[in-house]
């Protein structure tokens, strides 16, 4: 990394002392983080072994000017005043990330220093602007060579074009137009149709992306797990949530998750042994400090430390215990389906063979993609689980 980690105190402004002036109650989680108050007390990350890394970036990509400390200050300011549960944390707040010269500058900076935070053990969770910070998620990931599976519970998929430019419209055409390409797989939770062009929604299928609408996902809310659980990076865009619970999100409609479900997918992602980075996007980049949006988004934030400190331990070493191994064969297809059962957590995984590029690249046999006990009821049955299907195309081609 070009930048030592003290050097990375002059890329932030402290947490806004509005934030700090309460005397906060000991179980509230004000009183537990190790925060940057301007103080010289700028946490020592890589030194101290935090869990979760919080750091904001109000960013307005029209506006470069714009306040960096607005927006988050005002998620914190709830953030801090909600109790935790009976846990013991470890939580680093870095402050506000306030070098911004371009989108992608701003990008490329966050992106190496989530990449030592995640190097220490730790991850990172962005309280930031626009969609176009995802794109730091991914490149934390690239500065370490790993192929990166990223998550978005978005209404919209930010695709316009393969190209090497960055805007909030086509994060994912930035990332695809890498070479080398190191995005292994996208999924994304609660686009709405009318919002996609058609022959979009067909590419990305083509693409083995998996896709879920909205409806599909308020319907079933609990099917989303195995998908959340197969992401190392997580983008939660507030735009997916109806305007009536985020009134100032720019993005949001009448249609969109209800509160409670963001919070639900947010504990999910928490809960994931896979999760490497979160960012909160979709904030206005004005947030009023009273606004109900930024009392969501700490929400949303609670839930994600919430998974992550109430986790059930978990390995994948699948050929030992706990787990339990069930071998499917498949009539008139010519690979029998592997399934592994966690008998601890109660997780269950899909076996992939990999072949080809893929088995020379990742050094893989055998991919495992979560799922859930239907899959395995629906394999039984001599139904083909569609995500088996199409992950083992893509790893097999």
């Amino acid at each position: 990394m070009e930048n030592s980690w003290q050097e990375w105190e002059e890329c932030f402004l402290p947490v806004s002392g509005q934030v700090l002036a309460e005397d906060y109650n000991a179980a509230q989680w004000g009183a537990h983080l190790k925060y940057f108050s301007g103080q010289d007390d700028f946490p020592d990350v890589p030194g101290t072994g935090y869990d979760i890394v919080l750091l904001g970036c109000g960013y307005d990509m029209e506006d470069l000017s714009a306040s960096c400390h607005q927006t988050p200050d005002a998620v914190r300011y709830w953030f801090y005043r909600l109790y935790k549960g009976d846990y013991s944390v470890r939580v680093a707040d870095l402050g506000n990330f306030s070098l911004r010269r371009s989108a992608e500058e701003t990008c490329l900076q966050l992106g190496r220093i989530m990449a030592e935070i995640q190097e220490s053990g730790a991850v990172p969770l962005l309280i930031g602007g626009g969609s176009e910070l995802n794109f730091s998620l991914y490149r934390s990931f690239t500065l370490a060579g790993r192929y990166a599976n990223l998550l978005e519970v978005s209404p919209v998929l930010h695709f316009r074009e393969v190209s090497d430019q960055l805007t909030p419209e086509n994060v994912l055409g930035r990332m695809l137009g890498e070479d080398p390409q190191m995005l292994f797989h996208y999924c994304n939770l609660g686009y709405q149709t009318y919002f996609n062009p058609p022959e979009l929604l067909g590419l990305f299928k083509q693409f083995h992306f998996d896709l879920m609408r909205l409806g599909e996902v308020r319907s079933r809310v609990e099917t989303t797990e195995p998908l959340i659980r197969d992401a190392h990076l997580v983008g939660l865009n507030m735009a997916a949530v109806r305007k009536a619970d985020v009134p100032h999100a720019p993005g949001a409609s009448p249609n969109g998750l209800a509160a409670d479900e963001i919070c639900r997918l947010a504990r999910y992602a928490g809960l994931s042994h896979k999760l490497r980075a979160v960012a909160l996007t979709g904030l206005a980049p004005d947030l009023a400090q009273q606004s109900p949006d930024g009392h969501l988004a700490a929400q949303v934030i609670w839930h994600v430390l919430e998974g992550f400190y109430v986790r059930k331990p978990e390995t994948l070493e699948v050929d030992a215990d706990p787990y339990l191994r069930f071998t499917v064969p498949m009539k008139g297809f010519p690979e029998e389906i592997t399934f592994y059962k966690n008998q601890v957590s109660e997780k269950w995984w899909m076996g992939v063979p990999v072949a080809g590029k893929w088995q020379s690249q990742m050094k893989l046999e055998e991919y495992l993609v979560p799922c859930g006990m239907e899959d395995y009821e629906a394999a039984v049955g001599q139904d083909l689980p569609e995500r088996w299907l199409q992950r083992f195309h893509k790893l097999n081609d």
